[in-house]
């Protein structure tokens, strides 16, 4: 069997850069809650325990400095979490987006009149009931077209005779 291995990743951009657009917003927006939150309820306790153990201490220089590297610190990290986030989508939605354009392109293929070729999708792709499905209806009716042919070609049978073998063919 022929191994069909797809050198293309973003094959759909509009529908791939849409799944990863509301997939990163989502991520995004829970990373921003929980940092936020976290952030707060640290910097509470931070600043409660200061002014209990020095009353000297400069409070405000020194949330400062906590503020300036937690920023960097977590800017790090959200950076990271994307990129790696980005890559998952990317790599999910192609098993779900390639299919989708293999069999459309199969398809317009077979309104042109181009020969079908069966649809071969990749172990783990998604659709792979519809491609089964969509290779057995082509060649169910393959088989039929076939048959009518065979039938007009015949020489030595009338045209009434050809038409009642055409219906036939359309009872089953």
């Amino acid at each position: 069997m022929i191994k069909f291995r797809r050198r293309k990743y973003l094959i759909n951009k509009p529908i791939q850069f849409g799944y990863f657009g509301l997939t990163a917003w989502f991520i995004c927006l829970g990373v921003l809650l929980v940092g936020s939150l976290t952030y707060y309820f640290t910097l509470n306790t931070i600043i409660g325990q200061i002014q209990i153990s020095t009353q000297g201490f400069d409070t405000l220089e020194t949330i400062n400095k906590i503020n300036l590297l937690l920023q960097k610190k977590l800017a790090l990290i959200f950076i990271f979490l994307v990129i790696i986030a980005a890559a998952i989508v990317i790599f999910y939605l192609h098993r779900v987006v390639g299919p989708i354009y293999r069999i459309e392109k199969t398809l317009k293929e077979i309104i042109e009149g181009k020969p079908f070729q069966t649809i071969h999708l990749r172990k783990n792709d998604n659709f792979k009931t519809l491609a089964d499905t969509i290779n057995t209806f082509v060649q169910y009716y393959d088989n039929r077209f076939q048959q009518i042919r065979e039938i007009l070609e015949k020489q030595g049978i009338s045209d009434f005779d050809k038409i009642d073998k055409i219906r036939q063919i359309f009872k089953d």
